[in-house]
Formats: structure tokens, sequence, C-alpha cells
């Protein structure tokens, strides 16, 4: 075992929050962080909150995948289940990820710091940006067929 396979000790402190002792990252009763924010977001700081504005590449980029990685598996649930039937309403949760990809990601995955946050979104950011075209290209095609066979028109 490595030294990068060790746990990153934190010495000894009480939380914020609960002011119980803690000895991780994140305090075991409450689950606060060292600043004393938990999840989900509700009062966010103005650090928080400029993390959070701008387009997530990833998110949008890929939004089947990136929900499961990010703790949000009802949104990737839908992404897939909608895909098949009506790839509008896929298209629709990607452009909502797009958008609101930083708030989900922070409210549904913890983050040591904002340098791990930029990190993480980072190569998320390189994987949407891969996908993007390819995934949009083929729900495209797919709703386009759809409405294709729903619209034929028999012969008489």
């Amino acid at each position: 075992m490595t030294a990068a396979d060790q746990p990153a000790q934190v010495s000894s402190r009480t939380c914020v929050a609960c002011g119980s002792a803690v000895t991780t990252r994140f305090c075991e009763h409450c689950g606060a962080d060292a600043g004393g924010a938990r999840l989900p977001l509700e009062h966010v700081s103005s650090a928080a909150a400029a993390l959070m504005r701008g387009v997530n590449i990833g998110a949008g980029g890929a939004p089947g995948l990136w929900t499961f990685a990010h703790g949000a598996p009802v949104l990737g649930t839908l992404y897939w289940l909608f895909w098949f039937p009506l790839p509008p309403v896929s298209l629709g949760i990607t452009i909502f990820l797009f958008f609101n990809g930083n708030r989900v990601a922070l409210q549904r995955r913890r983050y040591a710091d904002p340098q791990e946050f930029r990190a993480v979104e980072r190569a998320w950011a390189i994987a949407g940006a891969i996908l993007f075209l390819p995934t949009l290209f083929v729900t495209l095609m797919w709703a386009v067929t759809i409405v294709a066979v729903v619209f034929a028109k028999t012969p008489a």
C-alpha cells in the first residue's frame, strides 16, 4: 500500500455545526465540512455561489453518465428512460444539466475544497466535450425516426 492509498489524515477538531469531536474531513455525526456546510446546500456561501455560476459541459455532454457519478441517479434514470420513447424530454434534461450541473454537483456530491470541484468538473468537461456531438446527433436522429414512424402515412 502506497502513501497515496492512505486516507488523508485530518487533525482532531470540533465540528462547527454540532460541536462534536471530528477526526475526518466531514463530521461523522451531522455531515458538515470544516466550514460547517452540510448537504443539501440550503444557505450557500459566496464561494459556493461562485462555483454554481456558469455552464457545466460535462453534465450537458454526458448526462447519462455524469448524473450517476454525481449522486443524481434519478435524473440519469429519467434521461435513459425517456431517451427511447421521448427524445425531446432527454434533450430537456440535457439542457437543464448544462445550465444547472454545477448546482446539482455541489448539492449531491462531496468535495474537499473548490480545487477538487474544479479538477473533477474539468475532467468531466473533457469527456462531455468529446461525447456532446455524438450524443446530440444520435438523440436527434432517434427523434426524427420516431416522428417519421408516428406520422408516416399508411397506404390506403
